[in-house]
């Protein structure tokens, strides 16, 4: 008779190789470019919940032209960054953000011909991901991202997209 251990192994086991199905048929991977990296916090005030951007960089204008575009940068948070246009976020600095705000969100947007749809060429999704994601990547990567409704997953970054066929 097996053992009450191997019994709760084997389902964990199980629950694991389940979840991991269900992100295979939900997500959807796809080779493309970050567009843009920003951070956004929430704060309570006067019994409300408020947002306000942290950083925010896009790509310049048409895409590809140029470094990229230093969108919003808040005033409280310049010095926390070494180089804003290509934000990095440290641990000292996430716990930071954490302890002056009641949520972060990391968000990236990609972009993807693979994600296209009937008005457009290319696909873009801007969601929530790690910080880990997140400072794995900078605006005009050429990335393999996955996305589902919880977030964007950087799958890896493969130098620089080519942005002559946009």
């Amino acid at each position: 008779m097996p053992s009450r251990r191997s019994i709760i192994a084997s389902i964990g086991g199980v629950a694991l190789s389940g979840l991991g199905v269900w992100y295979w048929f939900t997500s959807e991977s796809a080779t493309g470019y970050v567009q843009e990296k920003s951070i956004e916090a929430r704060y309570r005030e006067d019994n409300q919940l408020h947002s306000e951007s942290i950083v925010t960089v896009t790509l310049g204008n048409p895409p590809g032209s140029g470094s990229p575009q230093l969108n919003w940068l808040h005033d409280d948070w310049q010095s926390q960054f070494d180089s804003p246009s290509s934000p990095v976020v440290s641990e000292d600095l996430h716990q930071e953000l954490q302890q002056a705000y009641v949520d972060i969100r990391y968000v990236v947007g990609v972009c993807s011909p693979s994600w296209d749809d009937e008005q457009q060429e290319t696909g873009c999704h801007n969601a929530p991901t790690s910080r880990e994601n997140f400072n794995h990547v900078q605006v005009h990567d050429r990335v393999t991202a996955s996305y589902t409704d919880t977030g964007l997953s950087i799958e890896s970054v493969n130098g620089t997209w080519s942005f002559d066929n946009l």
